[in-house]
């Protein structure tokens, strides 16, 4: 009798033992379902506060890159076209200067450095364009004053052009910084611009006063 009670509670025993770990089983399943559930609850109620944080991070980005790109300097330089042709001259003058009695007060040194031909030049801070059919002649000028005060020159009356070898008939520069204001003791730099026909040929200059005489300096520009 006393072995069949044993054998009955250890018989109860195992069926409790098992119900309880199914029990256990089917709390722990319970419970992550309800802990996946309210994962996915909290994070509806997160995806707006999330897009808020993404949408404010981008905006202080571009905002960041905007001030960065706006304290770059500008470059705002005028850019032109290349010299269609180009040649080197230093072709040096020296021209006496006179007070108003006509007495000689110092020399001015007036050297013709160079002679370009250009489709484009820049005129007073803008770019100039040469119409169809025409072209720019400019020289550039280097002019030195030696005396101690101040000399107004104009570059123009230096210059004379001829072209297709037609010289009797000459042209005056019509693209000048007239009168150019050389302070005491400088140097300064100028240029001279002739209009002519992109046909034209032979293009010689005359370099001198205007009451003296004149060299004639071959360009080799065509």
């Amino acid at each position: 009798m006393h072995e069949l009670f044993e054998k009955i509670s250890e018989r109860l025993s195992a069926l409790i033992d098992v119900i309880r770990s199914r029990f256990t089983v089917r709390n722990h399943f319970t419970n992550t379902q309800e802990s996946i559930h309210a994962f996915q609850r909290n994070w509806k109620k997160k995806i707006p506060l999330f897009l808020l944080i993404v949408l404010s991070i981008g905006v202080v980005a571009i905002t960041i890159k905007l001030m960065m790109t706006s304290r770059k300097p500008v470059d705002e330089r005028i850019v032109i076209k290349n010299a269609k042709a180009s040649t080197t001259l230093n072709k040096t003058l020296s021209i006496p200067i006179l007070d108003a009695n006509g007495k000689e007060i110092t020399k001015l040194s007036y050297i013709i450095e160079s002679a370009d031909l250009r489709d484009e030049i820049i005129v007073k801070g803008k770019r100039a364009v040469a119409v169809k059919g025409r072209e720019f002649l400019i020289l550039s000028i280097k002019m030195a004053n030696g005396y101690e005060k101040t000399l107004e020159v104009n570059a123009r009356d230096f210059v004379r052009l001829a072209v297709n070898g037609n010289e009797q008939e000459l042209l005056a520069p019509e693209i000048h910084n007239d009168p150019v204001a050389l302070q005491p003791i400088s140097t300064k730099y100028t240029r001279l611009g002739f209009t002519i026909n992109d046909t034209d040929k032979q293009l010689t200059i005359f370099v001198g006063e205007i009451k003296g005489g004149k060299e004639k300096v071959t360009l080799g520009l065509r």
